[in-house]
């Protein structure tokens, strides 16, 4: 992470409040901008709606990779104990604009980072969606299973979902914060 400006995406530790939306008339969605609130509830990979929004022009920026102590609420999503470390990978995702378009913070116990999964710490510049969603490997927790697979909150720096996936039978936590420059960029 060269950029000062880029720090305060990296930076953000505080524990946000998360809401389960369940349907598209949940109240803290309908404070949301209309044109977020789409982006909000989309299925499948956010890699590939993006670069189709910004006709093809898709780069991303990793701001770092290292092992933590995941925060209370990851702890609950992903059913880890809370002595276990997990591997954090933060982003940012461009578009056709200069400024970032997305924040992304991944959050993979290490189990999840064996065998097949290796290949999760060494994505570099390639977005973790374009290796989750490739050949349908990924899916969302069911509900059944998982009472929260989707939770949104608004944050600081923008609205943010944030989602429990199984990808080959583990659990991996992504949370998404779309940033100003994306709103910007919907509404003209």
């Amino acid at each position: 992470m060269s950029s000062p400006s880029l720090r305060k995406y990296a930076d953000h530790q505080h524990t946000p409040r998360w809401f389960t939306v369940k349907n598209k008339h949940h109240d803290l969605l309908n404070s949301a901008l209309p044109c977020i609130r789409p982006w909000l509830l989309a299925q499948g990979s956010l890699t590939q709606q993006l670069r189709s929004y910004a006709d093809g022009q898709f780069r991303v920026l990793p701001l770092h990779e290292s092992l933590q102590h995941p925060n209370a609420d990851e702890i609950q999503q992903l059913r880890i104990k809370p002595s276990q470390r997990v591997w954090v990978r933060e982003v940012l995702l461009y578009g056709r604009d200069q400024e970032p378009w997305v924040h992304a913070r991944s959050v993979m116990p290490l189990q999840t980072l064996r065998g097949s999964g290796r290949r999760l710490k060494l994505l570099k510049n390639r977005s973790l969606g374009s290796v989750l969603f490739e050949r349908g490997g990924v899916q969302r927790v069911p509900q059944y299973q998982q009472r929260k697979s989707r939770e949104l909150a608004k944050l600081s720096e923008g609205w943010t979902r944030r989602t429990t996936y199984v990808w080959h039978h583990k659990f991996l936590l992504v949370q998404e914060t779309f940033l100003p420059a994306f709103i910007k960029a919907l509404s003209q």
